[in-house]
């Protein structure tokens, strides 16, 4: 698999594609299905992870491998516009040259920020919503 570094697009793997955008510093994943929080939280504290919210009263997850008591965790499931994303910091850089100015180093989706997004997947997919709400299905 070849990786293009872009803003903006789609993972393709076989037949599965996740739309992908970076924005604010970090990589959106938009997710084919809906993440059920509570059991993502509770997959999440087995596997060892610190999370970011209580489960009863969240409409997103963040999650790390370190405490963080304000909350700042790398990778997070959130909702916008009846759809779940997965968002994480970018891995990847590229150097842009600024003519009378320092390079500015831009964000892309490269390969290791492709492998952390299906490192994550199967978790992702362990903690599917079985019964969608039907605010979610529109």
């Amino acid at each position: 698999m070849r990786v293009i570094e872009t803003t903006k697009g789609e993972i393709i793997k076989g037949r599965d594609a996740y739309p992908y955008e970076i924005k604010n510093e970090k990589i959106h994943i938009k997710l084919p299905f809906y993440v059920d929080l509570k059991r993502l939280t509770d997959i999440l504290k087995q596997r060892g992870y610190f999370v970011a919210n209580d489960p009863e009263e969240m409409d997103s997850q963040g999650w790390g491998k370190w405490y963080d008591a304000e909350g700042y965790y790398p990778y997070w499931i959130y909702e916008e516009d009846h759809c779940h994303y997965f968002a994480f910091p970018p891995e990847d850089y590229k150097l842009v040259p600024e003519p009378g100015a320092a390079p500015k180093y831009i964000p892309v989706l490269g390969t290791k920020a492709v492998e952390e997004f299906f490192h994550w997947l199967p978790v992702l997919k362990e903690a599917i919503l079985k019964d969608e709400p039907a605010r979610l299905r529109e």
